[in-house]
């Protein structure tokens, strides 16, 4: 079974702390794991994943606000998942939010998913991944006719001459020629064939394990990947034949390149699939915005407008606030932090970033909205909107709760029932 934690838990050694027990919040490592994962922060670029520090002597890691999947050398796997009352809970809320990741594959799942976050989260990603594969393959590889040349005892397209002199000299019965000759040896289906290859040897459940049986012996006859490199160029610019390839090749480049997102495993790990909560909260939110706000007209990321307006004769900085709602002649700004706010701590300002309320200050003067919306995730600590924040008479801030364990439409309702209030 995986280590599981939750994001900016601690992590120890297990023999500083002999009698210590485990929980979601901090978590106590054999040595093996332990340093790997030390390793991978001291000699990596990983600062903004994991923290390591020293504590009255001992070593510490901390983890940020990464969540999703590591695998160590030694075969460990650590589960990172966003803060939940149980890991069964948090797996659930992680793959939900990710569903909404743009550009990912789990854009394409529906609800296979559902029954399966009773298990560790490395077999829900095989199975996700198997979920793409099968229709590929119960599709038909696809082929594509490549230039071969060869020397056979009969003609076959075009004659060689100059190879043909040089190496049949003596041999008149032979003949060099090039041809075309359809292939299922092609670098999607070599890529798709070497993760099924990566996951077998890790995957745990029978049904996972009868799967990709079943999918290997349909692509016996695609060979492995020999330059890995070389065949994920070659997938990036693609035709139009492989479309329907696009998540199955997704997962595949995740798991083959130990990583997800721009984050390399390195020497110390064997995955890193890891996903930033701070943009997958962001694009979670503005998708269910997008979606279910029907008496608006709502637009993402939109970046018509500069803080600087004139310098040098050009505009700078630019402003792209998460979300703008345009309804009814009014201009409202919502944007989303993935942050942990106390509404009891009125001395310390709520734990709000005071960078925070400069920011929709900008947002609001420059696309001239009356309204904002400071967005942060529902906790113990924060289950009611804050009091109103008025910067000036003509503009004023919502401070809102936004519960990630709710159905995103009934989420976003609940913050616009709180924004029209």
């Amino acid at each position: 079974m995986p280590f599981v934690i939750t994001e900016y838990g601690l992590i120890r050694r297990s023999r500083d702390f002999p009698e210590a027990v485990s929980s979601l919040t901090e978590l106590y490592l054999p040595d093996a794991p332990f340093e790997a994962l030390r390793d991978f922060v001291t000699e990596t670029e990983a600062d903004a994943i994991l923290t390591f520090f020293l504590q009255k002597g001992r070593e510490c890691i901390r983890v940020k606000n990464y969540v999703g999947l590591l695998e160590t050398r030694d075969g460990s796997q650590l589960e990172i998942l966003p803060k939940a009352v149980d890991a069964r809970q948090g797996r659930k809320t992680l793959l939900r939010m990710l569903r909404y990741w743009r550009n990912s594959p789990f854009r394409s799942v529906e609800s296979a998913w559902q029954g399966s976050n009773e298990l560790p989260l490395w077999e829900i990603f095989i199975t996700l991944f198997l979920d793409a594969v099968t229709p590929v393959v119960t599709r038909g590889l696809q082929k594509s006719y490549v230039a071969q040349t060869a020397n056979q005892r009969f003609l076959k397209g075009k004659l060689e001459l100059a190879a043909q002199i040089r190496q049949n000299g003596f041999h008149a019965e032979r003949l060099v020629t090039t041809f075309d000759e359809q292939t299922a040896d092609l670098p999607p289906n070599r890529l798709l064939k070497s993760a099924l290859e990566f996951v077998q040897k890790r995957a745990r459940t029978i049904p996972n394990q009868s799967r990709i049986r079943q999918l290997l012996f349909a692509m016996d006859d695609v060979p492995t990947s020999k330059r890995l490199s070389d065949d994920l160029r070659a997938v990036a610019t693609q035709n139009r034949l492989f479309a329907h390839y696009q998540p199955a090749l997704q997962w595949a480049e995740a798991l083959l390149s130990g990583r997800a997102f721009g984050l390399t495993a390195g020497r110390h790990l064997t995955l890193a699939l890891l996903f930033p909560m701070e943009r997958v909260f962001e694009e979670y939110v503005g998708t269910g915005f997008k979606r279910y706000v029907t008496d608006g007209d709502v637009t993402l990321q939109e970046s018509s407008q500069h803080l600087i307006e004139n310098h040098g004769g050009g505009r700078k900085f630019r402003l792209r606030p998460d979300i703008l709602l345009r309804r009814n002649g009014i201009t409202t700004v919502l944007d989303t932090k993935w942050k942990r706010i106390d509404a009891t701590n009125t001395a310390g300002n709520y734990g709000i970033d005071q960078a925070d309320l400069y920011q929709l200050y900008a947002y609001g003067k420059k696309y001239g909205a009356t309204e904002l919306v400071l967005i942060y995730p529902a906790t113990e600590q924060f289950q009611e909107p804050l009091e109103l924040f008025g910067y000036d008479e003509t503009m004023h801030l919502r401070v809102v709760p936004f519960d990630i364990n709710q159905p995103l439409e009934e989420a976003v309702v609940k913050v616009m029932k709180e924004e029209k209030g």
